[in-house]
C-alpha cells in the first residue's frame, strides 16, 4: 500500500491511499487494512478500509466486528 499526504493548488489537503492487488484481495477476504493518520503527521485517527460485494455486506462484516456504528453514510460514485 502507498500512503501519502498530497495539496492541491488551492491549499486542501490530500490523503493518498493505493491499494496494490494483493490489498483488494485481502479486503475481498475479510481482512479489512487500518491505516494510522499520524503516520502522514496529521492528527491521531484511524482509517479502516474494508471490502464486500455490496455495501450491505460491509454493513455486516463492520456491525458483526466492532458493533453498531454511530452513524454510517453511503455515497453514490462520482461519474
Amino acid at each position: 500500500m502507498i500512503k501519502a499526504l498530497l495539496r492541491e493548488p488551492g491549499g486542501i489537503a490530500v490523503v493518498v491511499l493505493g491499494l496494490s492487488g494483493e490489498n483488494v484481495t485481502r479486503l475481498m477476504a475479510d481482512e479489512p487494512i487500518v491505516i494510522n493518520l499520524a503516520e502522514l503527521g496529521l492528527p491521531p485517527m484511524k482509517v479502516l478500509l474494508m471490502g464486500g460485494r455490496t455495501e450491505e455486506v460491509i454493513a455486516a462484516q463492520l456491525t458483526e466486528k466492532y458493533g453498531p456504528a454511530r452513524k454510517t453514510l453511503r455515497q453514490e460514485p462520482d461519474r
